[in-house]
């Protein structure tokens, strides 16, 4: 989106200044420094968007267990997302640099294969890549971050502090009423992958076929739900990709 800047220029001068004829000359100074600023904006978002860097990644491999009893838990389903971000303020999500999924076994344990070299020129990964998304029903959504980046650019060779350890992953404890809303974080996730061109959404064929199973679920047992849909999803989809709806059908399962 597009950001408006209005300069007036009568705010850069006292009033004063303006009774005494200033203000003609000083506008000129006024419109400069305003282009100046902004050719100075519009250099650091082509920095931070528009110059290619070429990334590669180490495995991971962990294991989920239960926050309570510290038992393995089997068949989460789980999504690790190296987000690109930029823009003015360099925390949008302007895009996925790699997307994978992985369902735990019975141990518990998951695992993503190291990937790259893969250039990327739309934004760049920070702090909080990968993410992993840990989804279950009858536990609580759980989003885990990469935080050692801190608010810098990750280097171009990216690790994950978690690997090798054991992730807590809790039980929905609320009233079972309550289950129904506590997913509008996998909402806001997926609204900025499934747009998105290079057709990241068929990595994760399994996570979005349990999100609409969950889903189904919770309306037939009369609660209502904040989890999409995949007709909402196939909606929103970018359609060069084809039908998402028909391809997580087909190879979620």
């Amino acid at each position: 989106m597009a950001t408006r800047f209005d300069v007036r220029d009568e705010a850069w001068l006292p009033r004063s200044a303006q009774a005494n004829g200033c203000r003609p000359a000083l506008r000129g100074a006024a419109r400069r420094m305003a282009r100046a600023t902004l050719a100075c904006i519009f250099a650091v978002a082509v920095t931070a968007c528009g110059s290619e860097r070429t990334y590669t990644a180490e495995p991971i491999a962990a294991r989920i267990v239960d926050a309570d009893t510290g038992a393995p838990v089997e068949g989460v389903n789980v999504v690790a997302a190296w987000q690109a971000k930029g823009g003015l303020e360099g925390g949008n999500i302007m895009g996925y640099v790699m997307v994978m999924e992985d369902v735990t076994d019975a141990n518990g344990e998951f695992s993503f294969p190291g990937w790259g070299p893969k250039k990327w020129g739309n934004g760049a990964i920070r702090d909080g890549a990968p993410l992993l998304i840990l989804f279950k029903p009858g536990y609580e959504v759980s989003f885990v971050w990469e935080r050692k980046y801190g608010v810098e650019f990750a280097p171009s060779h990216l690790s994950w502090s978690g690997n090798g350890k054991s992730i807590q992953f809790k039980k929905f404890a609320r009233k079972e009423d309550e289950y129904a809303h506590p997913n509008v974080g996998v909402w806001t996730v997926l609204d900025t992958l499934i747009p998105q061109r290079g057709c990241s959404w068929k990595e994760i064929p399994r996570f979005l076929n349990a999100v609409d199973l969950q889903r189904r679920a919770l309306l037939a047992s009369g609660k209502t739900s904040d989890l999409p849909s995949l007709d909402s999803l196939d909606a929103n989809a970018e359609k060069s990709c084809g039908s998402l709806k028909a391809y997580v059908l087909e190879n979620g399962r």
